[in-house]
């Protein structure tokens, strides 16, 4: 296969594994199968093979809002995590391999499903200490149901939960009721972790460890150095929760974005979220290598606040980012619009506005397709419009794509995740641990 230049710095690092980190081996058929797929044809995979001690046999389960699967270069594999409303919110984390088709879980969920514990921390018994650690609750006034949701969230945390030096995790350190990941997560292979700035454990607050444990909050040890922020470095199955003490965004907001940015080898961070108060808007590269973040400023020094809210030439929340070193832009979708973000100008515009296309990270999988230097979008639950997209910065327009072969499986109540392979030239979607990959032009 001779690759487009865009895609040589992940093919280049995937060659590099590490003898630690020996490359999965490839299921000959499943590679005859890629090999063999024509321009503009999607097709249905095999039955996936799933492996992980204690891993459930279908694979892992399918969170909303979770749609981002992200690539790792040098593990030629794809990762994947995040939390439901309701239904799972497990810290266990999945790895995706093409080659040979399998899911394989490389953490498993450490204190089981903790969907449990949203209703008595958000809405419950301690709603009251959630941004105030020294509230009180006086629990002769609670009703029956949080009575009883706290005493089982009580439980559950004496067995499920430990503060180690200040860092408030499961007993295999990780963090606690994840958070969707919208669009917040990225890989960065110089470091070889994936980053979660959006912050994948809201429950991992010190003022409920004191509470539950029954230790006085000033008598417990807390570490302020820790930040919303977390990492997974797949080579150890290990979560980190992110430290720092310099200069970085707050990180909040739901539906912030976070991708890496090849030639600059940083990942930007970029929320526009009305969703909270006060609202969030922030811009900001991460030098995982220095651990260093620095601000931005688009547009000849505007904030984000105007550029998306007044301008509306940057998106608001809930966008999907991706990047083309080819042209070095980052480009976003939401609903019918399109944006840019120039990384050499450092200016954000709105170039497209289609109302075929409706894009929205609760529904939609968004990926830059290096070897063809297109971004393709999927909508496979929309009863309106193209299920499968291609926009293109040559043109700044979208192309609705009728593809050849197999539909794209699962339903309307499906929730789907996805990614682009560069190794093997194919947007990669699983619905319901069903796979389906797509080329959109052989190279």
């Amino acid at each position: 296969m001779k690759a487009n230049p865009a895609c040589l710095c992940v093919l280049f690092v995937a060659a590099t594994l590490t003898a630690e980190e020996p490359k999965r081996a490839d299921d000959p058929k499943i590679i005859e199968l890629l090999k063999n797929m024509r321009d503009n044809e999607g097709r249905r995979l095999p039955k996936v093979n799933v492996e992980g001690v204690g891993a459930p046999k279908r694979g892992p389960y399918h969170r909303d809002y979770c749609n981002k699967m992200v690539y790792a270069p040098d593990r030629e594999t794809a990762l994947y995590m995040g939390g439901s409303h309701q239904t799972w919110r497990g810290n266990d984390v999945w790895e995706y391999h093409l080659g040979s088709n399998t899911w394989n879980q490389l953490f498993a969920p450490d204190g089981g499903n903790h969907a449990h514990l949203k209703y008595t921390l958000y809405f419950g018994a301690l709603k009251s200490i959630r941004r105030d650690p020294k509230g009180k609750v006086d629990e002769s006034t609670l009703s029956r149901k949080d009575r009883e949701e706290l005493e089982k969230t009580r439980d559950w945390w004496k067995k499920n939960v430990i503060n180690q030096k200040g860092n408030i995790t499961t007993r295999k350190g990780g963090p606690i009721m994840n958070a969707h990941t919208w669009d917040g997560i990225t890989y960065d292979p110089l470091v070889k972790r994936v980053l979660w700035a959006s912050g994948a454990g809201p429950a991992s607050l010190p003022q409920y460890h004191a509470y539950l444990m029954g230790i006085p909050f000033d008598k417990l040890e807390v570490d302020p150095t820790y930040t919303r922020m977390w990492m997974f470095e797949p080579a150890k199955r290990a979560w980190i929760h992110y430290r720092h003490t310099g200069p970085m965004p707050q990180l909040r907001g739901m539906g912030a974005s976070m991708c890496y940015i090849d030639d600059l080898k940083k990942s930007i961070y970029y929320v526009a979220a009305t969703n909270v108060s006060p609202p969030a808007f922030e811009m900001w590269t991460f030098d995982a290598v220095a651990d260093k973040w620095q601000e931005l400023k688009p547009n000849g020094g505007k904030a984000i606040s105007v550029l998306a809210s007044k301008e509306k030439v940057a998106p608001i929340a809930e966008q999907q980012m991706a990047y083309s070193p080819q042209h070095k832009k980052l480009v976003a979708v939401l609903k019918h619009d399109t944006f840019v973000y120039d990384v050499v100008r450092n200016r954000w515009a709105k170039v497209n506005t289609d109302t075929r296309i409706d894009a929205h990270d609760a529904r939609t999988i968004f990926a830059y397709d290096c070897i063809n230097d297109v971004f393709l979008l999927a909508n496979p639950r929309t009863k309106n419009g193209p299920k499968l997209a291609a926009f293109s910065l040559k043109t700044n327009s979208w192309e609705p794509l009728k593809w050849q072969g197999d539909s794209i499986p699962g339903g309307l109540y499906v929730n789907y995740m996805g990614y682009f392979d560069p190794l093997h030239n194919v947007f990669v979607l699983d619905g319901g641990n069903n796979i389906w990959v797509y080329r959109y032009r052989r190279n």
